[in-house]
């Protein structure tokens, strides 16, 4: 805690506001890590920015190059920054997914299905949250409690929706609760939730443990029909251990979801940009590799490498491929996702010129797709 509170101090100033960000040039090919990076993630006071400040400190110190952070809460204004020219990459939650495939906050005019890519995807830990006098221990415990409904944050929110599918229940079962992500500490504090849900090292929630008596919500992994029900609605998570986390005792584990929180970008970032990239992560993991409870887990050998729902950038292609660390079962993989990436963005002017407007545009996508998209199975 006091190492992740030193990092955040020694990171503040990193952080710049978007109005101040000058457009990139992300098609240029560079000989090494480019000189200056502008990336984006969530807020200050969780773990997924202390991950992230972490490794572009060390890089940026190392090379003499300037990596400067941007924040939201949301997952269009993490996304933005990229379409605009204004950020090259973003530690994302499952918006890389969604922004690929133009699915909830991505279904829209403005936006549609995206070429995006992963960059490097190292997992990390998330679970829910509550006091201990909420009187919930077990997801199946949540009937009848306040739970967050996360502002324009589809990663989250499906991560809710997963854990109510695990417990049996709906939204109809529980008090729905509008609450931005970063507020979702406080909110809980102050007794307006019953339950939050973010990665498990944020220092904001040692900072809550601090002020209340907090733990975690128990899944048990060996309840194979309720995590085959939650992998029904979220299907990239895999429910793991965690140690070490806010409200956690010396030596005690709890389980949690373990997913990739990768580092992205899209395709048009120049090969080599994503390249070196991917190489001074892995170059200078020994020298951030103990700066959080997650970053150990940043190496080649710990990292996603075989691609779920998004294509791997090129230039991490090559670079894996260098380390022997990309498979022909990868490739093939990578190859019918980017088929089906294409397909999707052929699709979606034909789509949209026929959807009714009035109606929920992400059902009719996915109905749409549905019919005129062979899936990647």
């Amino acid at each position: 805690m006091t190492k992740l509170t030193r990092l955040l101090a020694s990171l503040s100033a990193g952080v710049m506001l978007l109005s101040g960000c000058a457009t990139l040039e992300l098609n240029e090919e560079v000989s090494a890590f480019p000189e200056f990076n502008a990336w984006t993630t969530y807020g200050t006071g969780t773990a997924t920015y202390a991950d992230l400040a972490a490794a572009s400190n060390t890089i940026s110190n190392a090379t003499d190059s300037q990596v400067r952070i941007l924040t939201s809460d949301t997952a269009v204004g993490r996304l933005s920054p990229l379409r605009n020219k204004q950020a090259t990459m973003a530690r994302t939650g499952d918006e890389y997914m969604f922004a690929f495939n133009g699915e909830h906050d991505f279904a829209h005019p403005d936006w549609g299905p995206q070429n995006v890519r992963v960059v490097w995807a190292p997992p990390a830990p998330h679970s829910l949250m509550t006091r201990t006098n909420t009187g919930i221990e077990t997801p199946m415990d949540l009937k009848g409690k306040k739970v967050p409904v996360i502002t324009a944050n589809p990663s989250v929110q499906n991560k809710f929706d997963a854990v109510l599918a695990y417990a049996g229940l709906t939204w109809d079962d529980v008090i729905p609760v509008n609450v931005a992500y970063s507020e979702q500490p406080g909110a809980l504090q102050a007794g307006q939730i019953d339950v939050l849900f973010q990665q498990v090292y944020g220092s904001s929630l040692f900072e809550l443990e601090s002020a209340v008596d907090t733990q975690w919500l128990e899944l048990d992994p060996e309840d194979t029909e309720r995590v085959a029900a939650l992998q029904e609605v979220a299907p990239a998570v895999e429910i793991g251990s965690f140690t070490g986390a806010a409200g956690q005792e010396e030596g005690e584990e709890a389980n949690g979801y373990i997913y990739a929180i990768p580092l992205m970008s899209y395709d048009s970032v120049a090969d080599s940009q994503v390249y070196h990239t991917a190489k001074a992560l892995q170059e200078h993991y020994p020298q951030y590799k103990d700066a959080t409870a997650t970053t150990e887990d940043w190496d080649i050998e710990h990292i996603v490498k075989m691609p779920v729902e998004v294509p791997f950038h090129d230039g991490t292609v090559q670079y894996l491929e260098e380390m022997g660390a990309w498979t022909d079962e990868a490739e093939e993989r990578n190859q019918a996702l980017i088929a089906y990436g294409e397909r999707m963005r052929e699709e979606w002017p034909k789509f949209y010129e026929q959807a009714d407007l009035d109606g929920d545009i992400h059902e009719q996508w996915i109905a749409w797709k549905d019919q005129h998209i062979e899936p990647v199975d």
